[in-house]
């Protein structure tokens, strides 16, 4: 057994389809099933179900799976620790996000600091964010609602308040605060199902006593905000999406006095992982850049 076998398997048990494998290792499928009978020959018991064409992992292959998982992320972390301990970090961190729109500033002004380091961004939905920290496709993670899993790390570094959104035209528009059931009966305008955003904003109108009437969905913040000033709904709106809308003429925002409409934005990270001396720094200026901007 070696690592060429088990990096060969573990491409097979993540697609569970052979030519689709192979066509990633770029090897043939002939070379890539023998290699991966040998596997099983050598471990004393199959790793797949064979259904005609078909390979589904059985629970020899998925227990197995784990463990070559692990192997291959211990060899990743060892790589980036001795890259760090001998000075030749490249200084790549690996960011994973909820909420994009917070960003823009938070980078700029870091990388005036650190030029040097370099920063992938992965633009993620809250349902994909477990599943990225544990395969260590992002080191770090700001989302909402936080995370709360056993074995990461979370802190809040940001709590955002939400605001009514409302034509120019609209009754309420004069007002200062409303109280969210004042606009039980309003068509409301969201964002699509994916978003966690969406099933938090529905619960704040369930606390106000009512279901929301959502006629139209959107992904698009701008594209929210425009219809509600052309008066076709309202909408629930965090604060950081007023602050960055490029809607020249925006709608009204109102505070909300009932029920408490604040959302918390968090930090993630997995507590077992060696994180690199970048990322740890940009975990780092993360957190004051977010403690100085709650002071304000």
């Amino acid at each position: 057994m070696d690592l060429l076998q088990l990096s060969y398997f573990q491409v097979v048990a993540h697609l569970e389809h052979m030519t689709r494998a192979a066509e990633e290792l770029h090897i043939t499928q002939p070379s890539l099933s023998k290699a991966i009978i040998q596997l099983e020959k050598q471990l004393g018991v199959p790793l797949f179900d064979r259904i005609g064409k078909r390979i589904r992992l059985n629970p020899f292959g998925k227990a197995f799976l784990l463990r070559v998982d692990r192997v291959f992320q211990e060899l990743k972390e060892a790589q980036q620790e001795l890259a760090d301990l001998s000075g030749h970090e490249r200084g790549l961190v690996l960011l994973g996000t909820t909420t994009t729109r917070l960003l823009p500033n938070l980078l700029c002004e870091y990388l005036e600091q650190y030029p040097q380091v370099n920063i992938r961004l992965h633009q993620i939905t809250t349902r994909e964010t477990m599943l990225q920290l544990e395969k260590g496709e992002i080191d770090i993670l700001i989302s909402s609602p936080p995370l709360k899993q056993p074995g990461i790390c979370t802190i809040p570094i940001l709590n955002e308040e939400i605001f009514l959104v409302v034509s120019p035209m609209h009754p309420l528009a004069r007002c200062h605060s409303v109280c969210l059931r004042d606009v039980a009966s309003e068509p409301f305008i969201h964002l699509t199902q994916e978003y966690e955003y969406r099933h938090f904003t529905n619960l704040l109108c369930n606390q106000a006593g009512f279901e929301p009437n959502i006629v139209f969905e959107s992904n698009d913040p701008e594209v929210i905000l425009s219809m509600v000033k052309s008066g076709l709904g309202v909408a629930l709106i965090p604060n950081n999406w007023w602050n960055k809308t490029g809607v020249k003429v925006a709608p009204v925002r109102l505070h909300i006095k009932e029920p408490d409409c604040y959302r918390t934005i968090g930090l993630s990270w997995v507590a077992s992982r060696y994180m690199s001396v970048a990322s740890r720094d940009f975990r780092s200026f993360i957190i004051q850049y977010f403690s100085k901007l709650s002071a304000q």
